[in-house]
């Protein structure tokens, strides 16, 4: 598959390679907050969403740091586009220096993200937790507290880059997810109990 899947076909890429509903939701949610940093920041908006949903798509065999590299495999075997396999091998954290990627033992590459659209996904993988949409400053304090030091500091720096990009800051941008994350789209029905068996 040489073209930007769509939502409906990552969606199913997802399930095909037995993706939990946990996964799916998470890719979700981070598909609606990349989504609208990217609709901010003139990104090319099909590749933030297939990008965002398909980021994950390792932790289909691993929910170690190693589900990049499994992605990586997954979506060089389906075909994907290789801006979409950029975006799997960056995602994790707020990027990884060339010594940080060789100490968990990953194959030489780079591991950083560098384009705008990578930049985005990285970075609202990070502001989605398990409650919902953070700030970059909650964000990072958990970075900190995990002793990621290095990587908290390359997130604020993101943070502020998108920031300028967009012309306002992305956490008052993210303010209505905050209250309430409702999934759209095709994400709603995937994610809901019937859904799950299409």
């Amino acid at each position: 598959m040489s073209v930007i899947p769509t939502e409906e076909e990552c969606l199913r890429i997802l399930i095909e390679e037995g993706a939990d509903s946990n996964v799916i939701e998470h890719c979700c949610a981070v598909k609606e907050v990349a989504k609208r940093i990217g609709e901010c920041c003139g990104a090319n908006i099909e590749l933030v969403i297939a990008g965002a949903l398909l980021h994950d798509i390792g932790r289909t065999r691993t929910h170690g740091v190693d589900h990049v590299i499994e992605g990586m495999k997954i979506a060089m075997k389906r075909n994907l586009p290789t801006d979409i396999v950029r975006i799997i091998q960056r995602h994790l954290g707020a990027g990884l220096t060339e010594k940080e990627a060789e100490l968990l033992g990953f194959p030489p590459g780079i591991y950083m993200p560098e384009t705008l659209e990578e930049k985005i996904v990285t970075h609202a993988d990070n502001l989605v937790d398990d409650k919902g949409v953070r700030t970059v400053w909650d964000a990072s304090a958990d970075f900190e507290r995990r002793g990621l030091l290095d990587a908290a500091k390359r997130m604020r720096l993101m943070h502020e880059e998108l920031s300028r990009l967009c012309g306002k800051d992305i956490d008052e941008l993210l303010f209505p997810l905050r209250k309430r994350m409702k999934l759209s789209g095709l994400c709603s029905e995937y994610t809901s109990p019937q859904g799950m068996n299409p």
